[in-house]
């Protein structure tokens, strides 16, 4: 089994019963998705990148970029930004090669960490914008903090693990060489088989629904605008299937990187998640002392959809604790990294 599909395998817990599934979207939800965003895109290294951006209901707001993980887009976090555009500027970012973002011939960490770095600074979200990245997304997210966390806020980690240099894994290096993904007759048959990476069952069905039709694209024959061409017609996941080709993640880097993050840290995990463990948390608390790392109860590896208000209530808590200290404005003079 390689690393990857390791990390895709669901969690070891009993299944939901059907009752729990929650299908009609509720008041809340609604109201959110009518808080509707601008659509932006700007240049990284040579790429369109499309990004996702909501004003904050207040004036000269600091603000936050969301960052979705492997395979993943922007509208994962619909839902989400509308809940913290009170006090907070947000946007949230198609990576390269997923989304509505353009594909490349060649991905890297730092090409993501760039992209994520001119989105951020791109969409006007303060001086020192907060970076919150889930799963991949939190990966890409320490890259962007190990190389630019002098001009950051702080950021994020969402159900990712920091392990030890003896215990560091690659999650894409010596995997088969990967396949074009299959193009569907049509809409409904492509969302038949939409599934959440690594498995899991999601009780509330309305979100995944949303996010289910939103990671589909439309394909015809011939060029295909930002994408390779493509000779059939019909309906494919957006996110480009040879990203990963040998795409190093550097695990064994990444203890040094979180120690010396030139910016505030906190870390959140699932508390079913399957990436939760007392090991890795007690290891990441001992290379950050002071940073909050916790647990969001009753949501598995992806947070943001088990427990959408209590993952933005996370985020917003740590966004106002680091601007009452200062850390979000452009005289900051933290020094954050551990002794």
């Amino acid at each position: 089994m390689s690393e990857e599909e390791y990390e895709n395998q669901g969690p070891d817990i009993p299944p939901l019963p059907a009752e729990d599934f929650i299908t009609h979207q509720p008041r809340w939800f609604q109201d959110v998705l009518a808080e509707t965003p601008e659509t932006r895109w700007v240049e990284s290294e040579g790429t369109q990148i499309h990004y996702r951006k909501w004003a904050s209901k207040a004036e000269n707001r600091p603000g936050l970029l969301l960052v979705h993980g492997n395979g993943a887009h922007a509208r994962w976090f619909d839902f989400i930004a509308p809940l913290l555009t009170d006090r907070y500027e947000v946007a949230s970012i198609d990576l390269p090669g997923m989304g509505d973002s353009h594909w490349r011939d060649e991905y890297t960490r730092e090409t993501y960490a760039h992209a994520i770095k001119t989105v951020a600074f791109d969409a006007g979200l303060g001086p020192r914008p907060v970076i919150v990245g889930h799963s991949f997304g939190g990966f890409v997210t320490l890259i962007t903090g190990a190389l630019y966390g002098a001009e950051l806020g702080g950021v994020i980690l969402a159900d990712f693990k920091v392990r030890p240099k003896h215990d560091a894994v690659e999650w894409f290096l010596g995997d088969a060489p990967r396949r074009p993904t299959r193009i569907y007759p049509d809409l409904e048959t492509a969302l038949g088989r939409f599934r959440l990476a690594p498995l899991q069952e999601c009780a509330n069905k309305f979100i995944t629904d949303y996010i289910g039709k939103h990671s589909l694209r439309e394909v015809t024959v011939g060029e295909n605008e930002g994408r390779r061409p493509s000779d059939e017609n019909g309906w494919s996941w957006k996110f480009d299937p040879f990203a990963f080709n040998g795409l190093r993640m550097g695990g064994e880097e990444h203890e040094d990187m979180f120690k010396n993050l030139a910016c505030p840290v906190g870390v959140m995990y699932g508390d079913i998640s399957k990436d939760h463990d007392l090991e890795t948390m007690a290891f990441m608390r001992g290379l950050r002392p002071e940073a909050p790392i916790f647990t969001v109860p009753f949501a598995q590896h992806h947070i943001m959809l088990d427990q959408p208000v209590a993952f933005a209530s996370a985020v917003g808590t740590l966004m106002a604790d680091w601007e009452a200290k200062g850390t979000l404005s452009a005289k900051s003079t933290q020094s954050t990294a551990a002794a």
